[in-house]
């Protein structure tokens, strides 16, 4: 055990030595004030050019636009159905009397757990996860390290354990941070809120209506809670393969260039090729488990929460095991 702490900390330290850890701090930070900014102007603007509308009046007016948009011919049945889904969701907040469109800082933050699981946290992910063994060969380092006298898989073990770790750090980071910066413009409090879940699309075609039977009531912060914690074991599943990367090449920079390229190409994908059903098996098409928690339309029929955890738990599984088998018969002369 003390061994094992004492590899796991040397992979801390190497992963703070890179900066790579405080340079996804930063950009995380510096997108978030962006954010954050463009949503308070937006805000405000639409009290400016309409101060007399209330917000039932904003709501139905945006629900009329969908509806009237989903009868347009050229517009794909994925959007389709997201139309179906959101012009429905809306019109029910409005039978509750609920405002959908308030914003609050815990609201921007539950809310930034599915849009970053989507791209932007996986892509952060893989800046300090590509170059945890890669870097080895840059750094000439890779034969002490594989001479030493401690098993190899002990080794890699150190390196997941240091990736799990900072994999954390970083979901944590970007909770304070989107809590910490929302807060600023919509104020930081609101936890206990009451916030509607469980909207469920009824089919898999854009004529299938919005299934009213899951819906419930919780309080905002478990909500959150669950969608963050959601979030985090995407982005663990992002690193082990990420991992895998790390292994595979001697090159910090292809490991990255190639997971990055993975996840804007896998995003594609699940937008412009609907009809491929063999997409959704593909690891990045079920990353935005919060958003499939929420009840958004899953881009292929088939698709549930529980489809892409287990989907998203197989490829990391099958990563690290080729991660360690490569690793522990690597020849350090080659």
């Amino acid at each position: 055990m003390r061994v094992m702490l004492g590899l796991v900390e040397n992979e801390c330290l190497k992963i703070l030595r890179r900066k790579r850890f405080r340079v996804v701090l930063i950009v995380l930070a510096a997108l978030l004030c962006l954010v954050v900014f463009a949503q308070n102007r937006q805000q405000q603007n639409q009290r400016k050019d309409h101060p007399e509308r209330d917000w039932r009046a904003q709501v139905e007016k945006r629900a009329g636009d969908l509806e009237r948009q989903m009868n347009q011919r050229r517009i794909p049945d994925q959007w389709k159905r997201w139309m179906k889904y959101e012009s429905g969701r809306l019109r029910y907040f409005l039978s509750k009397n609920i405002n959908p469109n308030e914003l609050t800082g815990p609201i921007f933050t539950r809310a930034f757990a599915g849009v970053g699981s989507v791209l932007l946290i996986p892509l952060l992910i893989a800046v300090f996860g590509a170059d945890l063994v890669s870097s080895e060969f840059a750094e000439g380092t890779i034969t002490l390290l594989l001479t030493r006298p401690v098993a190899r898989w002990k080794v890699l073990l150190s390196k997941v354990l240091a990736m799990v770790l900072f994999t954390t750090l970083t979901l944590l980071a970007a909770f304070f941070l989107a809590w910490g910066i929302s807060g600023v413009a919509f104020g930081w409090s609101g936890w206990e809120a009451p916030i509607l879940t469980g909207f469920r699309l009824g089919g898999a075609s854009p004529a299938g209506g919005l299934d009213l039977s899951g819906v419930r009531s919780v309080p905002l912060w478990l909500d959150t809670f669950a969608a963050w914690g959601l979030a985090w074991f995407s982005a663990l599943a992002v690193g082990c393969i990420t991992l895998l990367l790390s292994v595979v090449f001697r090159s910090a920079a292809a490991a990255m260039g190639t997971m990055m390229a993975t996840l804007v190409g896998g995003t594609i994908l699940s937008r412009v090729a609907s009809d491929w059903d063999g997409a959704k098996w593909f690891f990045v098409t079920n990353l935005p488990l919060p958003d499939y928690y929420a009840g958004l339309p899953t881009p292929f029929e088939g698709m549930t929460l529980t489809f892409s955890a287990l989907v998203l738990l197989a490829w990391a599984l099958s990563a690290l095991t080729a991660a360690f088998v490569l690793f522990t018969r690597r020849d350090v002369t080659a």
